[in-house]
């Protein structure tokens, strides 16, 4: 269970927490995307959520996150080979595609940002998340989708399929986190200390130090951050060490979630982790 936030200046109270409303529903909707940017040749899948295409081109799928395959002398995370392979079966009939671009087009690898769309316009990233088979991320400002996208990951959560039901994907407690955890993670803990300035800073139990960035803000307008300590939080995200002497000469936690948007925040009075 994830978390909206309310639009009214007055904050509610869900469990434990002030400021929330928590609001799922199940959209029958499609996700359907009615304009799309361009038609291309998938030459193939590299993971589950990246494409090659024949032109050359890499397509990073705009709304999830699915597990990494081997690389850099890192094991493979489970179900990375069951999400690329549901990405090959997605365009096995047809290897032509749809892109359709949100506001940002290209991250900082030169990869194209996209929703991507099969030749009977379904999206990928739908499939993969009805499955299990990836987590749905959201990076501003390529928010299109969002609401949608978050349903069809609660019905996968609800029915436990995929990553919903391997223990390796689990909210990983941060006391247990270590230097070397770094990359996408899910992570429970408790918040020591909140700093609100240009940047808003929660400081959890352990290594692990949230960032919400300044440009980010907004997107939290009304949330209390200040009732969430001593509380207990769920967030998913990319972590960075950002060990350095000067750091730790300050007393600054050495791991970094930045949080981007309220849909990375989860109620930890509902989920199982």
């Amino acid at each position: 269970m994830r978390w909206v936030l309310s639009k009214t200046p007055r904050v509610q109270t869900l469990g434990v927490f002030v400021f929330l409303c928590c609001i799922f529903v199940e959209v029958a909707a499609e996700c359907r995307i009615e304009k799309v940017s361009e038609q291309v040749n998938i030459a193939h899948v590299i993971d589950g959520d990246t494409l090659k295409l024949k032109d050359g081109r890499r397509v990073r799928v705009l709304g999830i996150n699915a597990p990494e395959r081997a690389q850099s002398g890192r094991a493979a995370q489970p179900l990375a080979e069951q999400a690329r392979q549901a990405a090959e079966v997605f365009f096995a009939k047809d290897a032509r595609a749809y892109l359709a671009y949100d506001l940002e087009h290209k991250d900082r690898y030169g990869r194209l940002l996209a929703h991507v769309l099969d030749a009977r316009r379904q999206s990928l990233a739908v499939m993969m998340l009805e499955q299990g088979l990836a987590f749905q991320v959201l990076v501003p400002p390529n928010l299109a989708q969002a609401d949608c996208l978050a349903a069809k990951e609660q019905a996968a959560r609800r029915h436990s399929r995929g990553v919903w039901s391997n223990n390796y994907w689990r909210a990983k407690p941060v006391q247990k986190l270590q230097l070397s955890d770094t990359g996408f993670r899910r992570l429970v803990g408790r918040v020591e200390k909140v700093t609100l300035g240009r940047d808003i800073w929660l400081e959890l139990d352990g290594l692990l130090v949230i960032k919400i960035a300044a440009n980010d803000k907004h997107f939290f307008d009304g949330f209390d951050w200040r009732s969430l300590l001593g509380e207990q939080i769920v967030v998913r995200g990319w972590v960075i060490n950002r060990t350095s002497r000067h750091q730790q000469q300050k007393g600054f936690k050495p791991m970094q979630l930045q949080l981007r948007h309220p849909l990375m925040l989860e109620n930890v009075s509902t989920s199982k982790y």
